[in-house]
């Protein structure tokens, strides 16, 4: 950061540096805390979900001295959200943060450790020592060598295990004895006589009963962010919800920290984060950023992503924004002033429900189109005749999740992502409609129904596809004067680009696309030319792009011809 926004921030006032810090990037934002005199209160005042992302952008070995900063509550939060594979304790992670709290010293770490379930420190301490009750002879070793330690008259320590933080751990015990023996005779008995199995299902239950305090609730529970509801009925719907207040609280002199989660997406100019720039004071902001957090987790839990996957965990926060700004053009047609009176109205939650219910909503309509021309909806993308993106767009509808493909915006991106916008759902039912077109197209112009099990059994047996027949049948209008799907004669293909091209490259001609319409307004009624005309000119599109680089007098070789069917002599 520039030195004049360092000055900046430092002459803020507490709350406001807290606005300062939100949304920055992690090291960026360590560096200004660290800065000002009230870093420690600044740490503290973060949520511990807010503290967790920044320090794992961070990187635990770069993040002690942020850490050395922070409560036991927020450090007890950071080994839940981090230190589990699903119902398993991550021994592995949590030495990585006792590496990183040790950077504090020795009484910061035992604050740290002593604040984590007993049941989890005793699961990290038996891979580094096996305790010996003195008062039992069959377990007492010889303790002459140097591996071992004792602290009273009880217990006897064998250290077991050495590496980067064996030494911590024995400087964690004698504080812990020198601080608390109630605690220290607790945690050694617990690792004399418990059973791993039952340890780690208390641990379990504790760190589950806490995440759902903080709105991460169980797996079967968080399911219910993705649960269907009717878009023709969500204003009924949601008239029998209590309204949530976005106002800002009387009393402005209360320390709220800004967020509870990673930022939401201000990248983009989406109305959802437009409405809440221009809609919202400061209180307001930070009550949708805090439940925003709270649909974000159970999105997290539900798509059982690992809380310590930075990139699983942007991308669910991501996926969060889109479908609320989703659903937010649904309701509001784009207009500012209607999004934020929706904004204020609605559960972030029940917004979140009508943005995944959109998409439901298409998958929903997929399926009846692919009923109708016959075709599985399981295995969309083995449907060997259905072209480029027709075929992958179908495939991105079909997800359990419906995916929008990105090579419908024509910008050269083929990736599958979220639906963020109606324009995306605008174009995805364009292509439907294109789709379903195809067979009255096809019934018009070649009296072949597309949908017929006939039809279906002779494409099986083909490497071909439907813009590979219509095609076809268009060149032999062409040359012909008839509508039949034969293959061209490879010795008439040069006779074939005159008949349709113009002499300047990847131009239809306009005696080609005249002779065209005729058949065209002979074989249909204007409502049906203007349904096929989005399918049709993709296909011709084809065939301008492959004779595009076809032109002059160079003998075309059939070999490279893909837009239709050739027959080589």
């Amino acid at each position: 950061m520039a030195v004049r926004g360092e000055s900046e921030f430092l002459n803020l006032p507490f709350q406001e540096k807290l606005e300062f810090l939100y949304g920055l990037p992690a090291r960026q934002k360590r560096d200004l805390i660290l800065s000002a005199p009230e870093a420690e209160r600044l740490v503290q005042s973060f949520s511990p979900e807010t503290l967790f992302y920044t320090l794992k952008e961070i990187g635990s070995a770069d993040a002690g001295d942020l850490l050395s900063l922070a409560i036991p509550e927020q450090v007890r939060s950071l080994f839940d959200l981090d230190c589990w594979n699903r119902d398993r304790p991550n021994v592995h992670r949590m030495r990585e943060w006792i590496e990183a709290m040790a950077d504090g010293g020795r009484r910061k770490l035992a604050d740290a450790l002593m604040g984590l379930d007993m049941e989890m420190m005793s699961i990290l301490l038996r891979g580094y020592i096996k305790v010996h009750r003195i008062d039992d002879a069959a377990s007492s070793p010889d303790a002459t060598a140097n591996r071992f330690a004792q602290f009273d008259e009880n217990y006897l320590i064998e250290f077991i295990r050495h590496d980067a933080i064996s030494q911590h751990i024995s400087d964690f015990l004698e504080e812990a004895f020198e601080r608390d023996y109630n605690y220290f005779g607790g945690l050694m008995e617990e690792i004399y006589w418990g059973v791993e199995a039952e340890l780690e299902e208390e641990a379990y239950q504790f760190r589950r009963a806490r995440l759902s305090d903080r709105g991460f609730p169980d797996f079967f529970e968080a399911q219910s962010v993705f649960a269907y509801i009717k878009p023709e009925q969500f204003l009924t719907i949601r008239a029998g919800y209590e309204s949530p207040s976005r106002a800002d609280l009387p009393d402005d002199n209360e320390v709220i920290a800004p967020e509870m989660a990673p930022a939401i997406a201000d990248g983009d100019v989406s109305l959802f984060n437009t409405a809440l720039t221009a809609g919202f004071a400061a209180q307001g902001k930070r009550q949708l950023r805090s439940e925003m957090a709270m649909v974000s987790n159970q999105v997290l839990v539900a798509r059982a992503v690992d809380f310590g996957d930075l990139e699983a965990v942007r991308v669910a926060v991501e996926m969060t924004h889109h479908y609320l700004n989703l659903a937010l053009e649904h309701l509001a047609g784009g207009d500012l002033q209607s999004a934020i009176e929706h904004l204020r109205d609605t559960p972030l939650k029940l917004l979140f429900r009508l943005g995944v219910s959109l998409t439901i909503d298409l998958r929903t309509s997929t399926e009846l189109t692919l009923r109708k021309l016959g075709l599985s909806s399981v295995k969309v993308r083995e449907i060997p005749y259905l072209d480029s993106p027709y075929r992958e767009a179908l495939s991105g509808f079909m997800a359990r999740q419906p995916r929008y493909y990105s090579g419908l915006d024509g910008n050269g991106s083929v990736e599958m992502r979220d639906f963020s916008s109606m324009r995306d759902l605008h174009l995805s039912y364009a292509i439907l409609d294109q789709i379903d077109s195809a067979a009255e197209l096809f019934r018009a112009l070649f009296a072949i129904d597309i949908s017929s099990p006939n039809f279906r059994a002779q494409m099986a047996a083909r490497d071909v596809r439907l813009s590979q027949l219509l095609l076809t049948g268009l060149a032999r209008l062409a040359l012909d004067d008839r509508l039949t799907i034969d293959p061209i004669e490879g010795s008439r293909l040069n006779a074939m680009r005159a008949a349709i091209m113009t002499g300047q490259p990847g131009v239809l001609s306009d005696e080609f696309r005249g002779k065209l319409n005729h058949t065209l307004a002979e074989r249909m009624d204007d409502t049906t030319r203007k349904r096929t005309a989005g399918f049709l000119n993709s296909c011709l599109n084809l065939l301008e792009e492959e004779f595009a680089n076809l032109g002059g007098e160079r003998e075309i070789d059939p070999r490279f011809i893909e837009s239709v069917l050739v027959k080589v002599a």
